[in-house]
């Protein structure tokens, strides 16, 4: 079976380019709007204001431990408030174990 070469004829044209007068908001993508709602999610929770909040501070990034401290949770709480955050998309957590660093969105 031959392989079909990119070409004039089947090839996407170029995404059309912002021009004044178009209303941005319909070009955001839908995982623009799942992050601002998770993040609107957050911060309406008391479980999960203060971790934002910490970070927010901390201009986005804080090591894992001072998080902890900084959002005044319990080990076990803490934990379950990380996965809920990171399964949302609001937040990373990068480094080796015992120096790991928690950083607001994934902007990768």
């Amino acid at each position: 079976m031959p392989r079909e070469v990119p070409g004039t004829s089947n090839m996407p044209p170029p995404p059309r380019r912002i021009q004044p007068g178009d209303n941005v908001a319909d070009t955001r993508s839908a995982g623009d709007d799942d992050r601002a709602d998770a993040f609107r999610r957050a911060l309406g929770s008391d479980r999960t204001r203060e971790v934002i909040r910490a970070l927010v501070e901390a201009d986005g990034q804080l090591p894992i431990a001072e998080l902890q401290v900084q959002a005044g949770l319990s080990f076990l709480e803490f934990t379950s408030v990380l996965a809920e955050l990171t399964e949302e998309g609001l937040l990373t957590v990068d480094g080796p174990p015992g120096h790991e660093t928690v950083s607001l969105f994934d902007k990768g």
